[in-house]
């Protein structure tokens, strides 16, 4: 499952993005909050569990499934559902980090913004439908 967590900021919707620097690439990408869904686990709360590990955002609302995507890693076929999260800008997070994947940034960007930020084509996708 996957979080576009959004708020309005002077009236615009922005996007909270996450930095990761990645040991095994050498390389920060910025990203959507991203996580797998535990056995017993619905898919809101795998998105509250995930938003709350990586970041410590606590104020989020689930809306609605906007988008879904597949791609292949390591011999491992992901289907990623892409739910609409209604976040709070005001809220500080507290970045976490998991193995060698290493949270060292956030920001709240505009969805263009976003869109040239991003590393990833399916969050790109996601990004796009934000209303």
């Amino acid at each position: 499952v996957q979080a576009l967590i959004f708020d309005e900021i002077n009236g615009e919707k922005n996007v909270f993005l996450i930095k990761f620097y990645d040991s095994t690439k050498k390389l920060d990408t910025w990203r959507l909050v991203k996580g797998g869904v535990e056995e017993g686990e619905t898919d809101e709360q795998a998105l509250k569990r995930e938003i709350l590990e990586e970041v410590t955002l606590k104020d989020v609302k689930v809306l609605d499934k906007i988008h879904n995507y597949e791609f292949d890693f390591k011999d491992t076929h992901h289907m990623v559902s892409t739910y609409l999260v209604k976040g709070n800008a005001n809220e500080k997070p507290k970045l976490n980090w998991d193995g060698d994947r290493e949270i060292v940034e956030f920001k709240w960007a505009s969805p263009s913004e976003a869109n040239k930020l991003l590393f990833w084509k399916g969050e790109k996708e996601a990004v796009k439908l934000l209303k």
